[in-house]
């Protein structure tokens, strides 16, 4: 392997936006695309304006604080799910998402499917299943995300361990750019001529003429 495929190299950058969440429940990234090419980015946070809760303490939180129900918990919530923030900025800058599709960290709730649909995004692909504390409405909602004749694709998806492992060596202080090739000068002269190189390039199996 000497780079990731599409599939994992969408859901580390949804895993790496998630890093910028300001909740302190979990934290949630979410990339929507489109002929592998990014048309938004979202983190799970507090509306534009409110107070971040992460900035307020590990704590803070007003649904825990006042127990509400799993049902009910978005209620008293001022954050925003990451799908929604994705979809959020696509509209704030005139961004069309018809066919695209969604890159998350964790499957979407009821609530941001409804808003996926409404987007006109075909295709979400997920890290983690949201497994509320009612396993019924879990279980109906999945359902119908499953089955929904405008979603032509809902699928679990993982990374590889060799492409977190390539990643990982990055972030971890590795010079991204650094040269892996020795430089060369136009005196240089090469074992590969240029026939060679030619050659690499056509199909295996190619007849030879």
């Amino acid at each position: 392997m000497n780079r990731p495929s599409w599939q994992e190299y969408f859901m580390m950058l949804a895993k790496l936006v998630s890093v910028r969440s300001t909740c302190n429940s979990r934290k949630i990234g979410a990339i929507i695309v489109r002929n592998n090419r990014i048309l938004a980015t979202g983190y799970n946070g507090a509306v534009h304006g409110a107070p971040h809760c992460t900035d307020k303490g590990p704590d803070f939180c007003l649904r825990r604080a006042i127990g509400a129900h799993d049902a009910d918990k978005y209620n008293y919530c001022i954050s925003s799910h990451a799908e929604v923030n994705a979809i959020d900025q696509a509209a704030r800058f005139g961004i069309p998402l018809d066919g695209s599709s969604l890159y998350c960290t964790l499957e979407p709730c009821n609530w941001c499917f409804k808003q996926l649909i409404q987007a006109g995004i075909k295709d979400i692909y997920f890290e983690e299943y949201y497994d509320s504390k009612n396993k019924d409405f879990d279980m109906y909602w999945r359902s119908i995300m499953q089955n929904h004749e405008g979603i032509h694709t809902f699928q679990k998806i993982e990374v590889g361990r060799e492409a977190l492992d390539m990643v990982i060596n990055v972030l971890s202080g590795t010079k991204t750019s650094a040269r892996r090739m020795v430089a060369t000068s136009p005196d240089d002269s090469s074992d590969m001529n240029v026939e060679e190189l030619i050659r690499m390039l056509e199909p295996e199996g190619k007849a030879q003429g």
